[in-house]
């Protein structure tokens, strides 16, 4: 039984970020992990959490893209057939009042099996498992299959998220507890299905460190395993989207110094190209991206500022960077410059001409060289849902045809590149499609992801 400081120690260096944690290898994490079928000695009837993908679009009360349903259902098939006792869980939205009744019947039809979905499991205040969840578990007969309700239900599912040095040994305190209590009066064993999971929740990046045995399901380590490696080797990102925060990203692959060519759009871009231009002693208005603060195109002054050093650090490594030179604004209009009082909604004529030709100067370059060229794609170049912004997404997708039929790996991160790829072309079309864009992200870097810093601490002992 791992004891409250060896808890702490290891909680700490995830939260932490400790340096020598992250240094680990990548491949060297990976291999630590079992996968669930390489555990053995797990007798009938044994209690199994399966942490899930549960975060998938909704409409009508039913599951609009069952991708993450069809993904994870080999590894909870396999746990029914060892005669496991299955809890599944995870987390839907962001609102904590969201149900995840509609994917419980998503993964009972694909299974083929009724679920029962748990409404209330924990109590948040007294930091433990009700007694009768607990008992009603228990008594189940080997196979049955239970799903609890949203994990963000709970405090403590993002307790983490707001921890800083000076209340970490409280919440640590709160989190060794009901880890302890799952671990006493629940099971020993959680299996990681969830490759979405990339914050740092309690359900995720906490829990396995009071586990007895984890392993990795079936899907997850398919997609870290064989694929990541692949991806690890590009010399070619494409970034676009809203999420200003993929400068993070993007400033952490750098680091790695396996880049080449850098192609960016959508608010990447934006902030990029102000901070070029204020580099060389001028400005570059991005409209309304830098005064709606409300909006969530919204670009703060210290993302700026961070562009400035991803600039820089392009040309200290000979990077090319590859950024708009027209855009579509939210009138329709085509413009070299953005009004104060407009906004970007993709990339215009003149840039997909020029992303056109540098994708041809790049395949011409990766024929030159006896080993293959791998590109990562992620994110749409406009509101792609929209047929008055779609020109630039789409185009892409038919240039990511292009490179794979000419020996390049391709890969496409997960959300809405995938949703590109699935509109205006085919999976067959790519190397591989993810169907988690973020994880794959922080896997580009050697910044480890909580949940894989947990899984190896608890894999390697204490």
């Amino acid at each position: 039984m791992i004891s409250n400081e060896n808890f702490y120690q290891k909680l700490y260096q995830i939260f932490s970020q400790n340096p020598e944690l992250d240094a680990i290898s990548l491949e060297e994490i990976l291999d630590s992990i079992p996968t669930v079928d390489q555990i053995r000695d797990i007798p009938k009837g044994t209690i199994v959490l399966i942490r899930t993908d549960l975060d998938m679009p909704i409409k009508d009360c039913k599951v609009a893209d069952l991708s993450r349903i069809k993904a994870n259902s080999p590894t909870i098939k396999y746990c029914i057939e060892q005669s496991w006792k299955v809890v599944i869980f995870g987390h839907l939205g962001r609102d904590k009042n969201t149900s995840v009744k509609p994917v419980c019947e998503g993964y009972s039809e694909e299974i083929g099996q009724n679920i029962e979905l748990i409404s209330d499991w924990m109590d948040d205040t007294q930091t433990k498992l009700l007694d009768q969840f607990v008992s009603k578990v228990a008594t189940a007969k080997p196979g049955a299959v239970f799903m609890l309700e949203n994990t963000r239900k709970y405090d403590i599912e993002q307790a983490m998220w707001k921890a800083d040095e000076k209340n970490f040994p409280e919440i640590c305190k709160k989190m060794y507890s009901l880890s302890l209590d799952f671990r006493q009066r629940l099971t020993e064993m959680e299996i990681n299905e969830a490759i979405a999971a990339l914050n740092f929740d309690f359900s995720s990046s906490v829990l396995p460190l009071a586990m007895r045995k984890t392993a990795l399901g079936f899907y997850i380590s398919e997609e870290l395993k064989r694929h990541i490696p692949g991806v690890r080797r590009a010399n070619m990102v494409v970034f676009s989207g809203l999420k200003i925060n993929k400068l993070d990203d993007l400033e952490a692959i750098l680091e790695r110094r396996t880049l080449k060519w850098v192609i960016a759009a959508g608010s990447l871009a934006m902030s990029i190209k102000k901070a070029q231009a204020q580099l060389a002693g001028n400005d570059f208005c991005i409209g309304r991206a830098e005064t709606d603060k409300k909006e969530k195109f919204y670009i703060s002054s210290d993302r700026i500022e961070q562009s400035k050093r991803i600039v820089q650090q392009c040309l200290k490594d000979g990077i090319e960077l590859v950024l708009p030179i027209d855009f579509i604004l939210d009138n329709g209009e085509i413009a070299e410059q953005i009004p104060q009082n407009r906004v970007q909604f993709d990339i215009g004529p003149k840039t997909r001409i020029l992303i056109s030709k540098k994708i041809s100067e790049y395949i011409y370059k990766s024929k030159q060289t006896p080993e293959p060229f791998a590109m990562f794609y992620n994110g749409v170049f406009g509101r792609f849902e929209d047929p008055k912004y779609e020109a630039g997404t789409r185009e892409f997708i038919s240039h990511l045809r292009t490179m794979t039929q000419a020996g390049i790996l391709t890969y496409v991160g997960g959300g809405e590149g995938r949703l590109a790829l699935l509109k205006y072309g085919s999976v067959l079309d790519v190397t591989h499609a993810f169907t988690a864009g973020g994880t794959i992200l922080k896997s580009l870097s050697n910044r480890h992801i909580p949940f894989l810093k947990a899984m190896y601490l608890q894999n390697k002992g204490y």
